[in-house]
Order: C-alpha cells, then structure tokens, then sequence
C-alpha cells in the first residue's frame, strides 16, 4: 500500500518517516560513529544505518494526531524510565514504572504490526459536500490533529489507524497486568533488538540492559543474553540491529 505524500515541501511538518522502535532507543545501540548494525531479511548483507533512517520506519501508517498525541506521551515517558534505569536512579520497575513499560511495550509491537498491516482508506456513502477541502487544509487540520473526509467522501485510513492503535492499546494493557519486568544487565555480551518482542515479552534499553517479563533483576551470563538473541532472532519479521553483531552470543 503506497502512502500519501504531503505538499511539496511538506509545509505543515507532517511526518512521514514514523519509526515503530522510537529513534532515542535506537540512537542508544549507536557506535561512537553514530550507526548501529542493521541486518534485513530482504538484505543478504549488514549494513551500517543511523537511527533516523528509513528502513527503522513506516510511511506515514497512523496520523499526525497520534504521532504527536497519545505516542509522543508513551514514547516521552519510557525513555525517562530509561535513562534513569541507566544512570542509577531506578533499580525496580515497581507499581509506578510498570504501566510505563507495559504502554511501550504494547505501543512498539501494535505499530510494527499496522506497519505491515496498514488500514485502508474507508470509503463513506453520501454526497460530496457543496465545499470541498483542499490539500492544503486537510494537512492543516491533520496538522491540529482534526479528522476530516476527502472530496471523494473516502476517510484516510492513517486517520482509523491512529483510533485503532489507540483502542489495541488499551486492549493490550489489560493482557500486560500479570508482567513482572526485571532488569536484566550484562556481563559479557550485547543484545540484539529486532522489529518486534510480541512473541516474548522483553523490552530493550541498552546493549547491555533490557527488561524481561517475569523476571526478577539480575545479571546474566553470556548464555543467558545468547538465549535472549535468539529469541530476538526468531521474533523479527523484518530486521534485527545491535551496536556490533560480532559482541552479540548467539
């Protein structure tokens, strides 16, 4: 499914390039070069990519509404969770912390999957209005996080796929109630990410730090991160990426 391209220019900052993992977590298995080590299903190659690009994203899949509304809320909050893991203030994923990482954690995997599974766009019965929108104030009002129906009466299917993300959710939070996230930390080995974690519950922060449902903190050995990436390996349905495959057990 082709997505629909913005004004030239893209005068009203839509964003087009929607990452499913955000950039900040990516951004935190970056080199001192600034990439990260990319394999695809579909490149019989590594490749060595900023976080920032493209293939880490989707094409315009949900709408600016939920890019910079609901998402933006989720992502801001796990990455504040994250550092702190990472600087010392947070040793427990307690009552607090626990919908932070169930919300990510639901929030990565629900987008990956309406990557791959993109709405259509809804075609609506009626008659075309008297007054028609242009181009240009759809992107407005999509801009002040406004629906609107297009001159042909179809609704954009980024519009239903914001709600529905949105509904799933909610959904998915309910499933995560039993979680117990611990924080696992690395003695020797990295981890790999992939796309995706819905077949396993683990959430990455680090290449040496993630959290694993029903797990108490630890920290592991060699093995046990081997055993981690492979799973990461197994769950992927697009990509996989590490700071450096060759510090990555399998």
């Amino acid at each position: 499914m082709s997505y629909e391209k913005p004004q030239k220019g893209n005068p009203h900052g839509l964003t087009v390039n929607q990452h499913t993992f955000p950039y900040a977590s990516i951004a935190r298995y970056a080199n001192t070069d600034g990439y990260v080590s990319f394999s695809s299903v579909r490149i019989a190659k590594c490749l060595k990519l900023r976080p920032d690009d493209r293939l880490f994203c989707a094409k315009r899949t949900w709408d600016q509404r939920a890019e910079e509304g609901y998402m933006k809320e989720i992502e801001d909050n796990f990455q504040s969770l994250a550092e702190a893991i990472l600087d010392g203030r947070v040793a427990k994923i307690g009552f607090f912390e626990k919908p932070v990482v169930n919300y990510f954690f639901a929030l990565w995997n629900i987008r990956t999957h309406r990557k791959h599974q993109p709405i259509q766009d809804v075609k609506l019965r009626g008659e075309r209005p008297e007054r028609c929108l242009t181009k240009n104030e759809q992107e407005l009002l999509e801009k002040h996080h406004i629906g609107f129906v297009r001159p042909d009466m179809t609704v954009p299917g980024r519009q239903m796929a914001g709600i529905n993300i949105q509904m799933n959710l909610d959904i998915a939070h309910e499933q995560l109630n039993d979680a117990r996230w611990g924080i696992l930390r690395s003695i020797d080995g990295e981890f790999i990410v992939p796309d995706n974690f819905s077949s396993v519950r683990i959430v990455p922060i680090s290449p040496t730090v993630c959290l694993y449902s029903h797990s108490t903190n630890d920290v592991i050995s060699r093995e046990k991160v081997a055993e981690i990436n492979r799973h990461a390996v197994v769950s992927s349905v697009e990509y996989v990426f590490a700071r450096d495959f060759s510090a990555c057990p399998l």
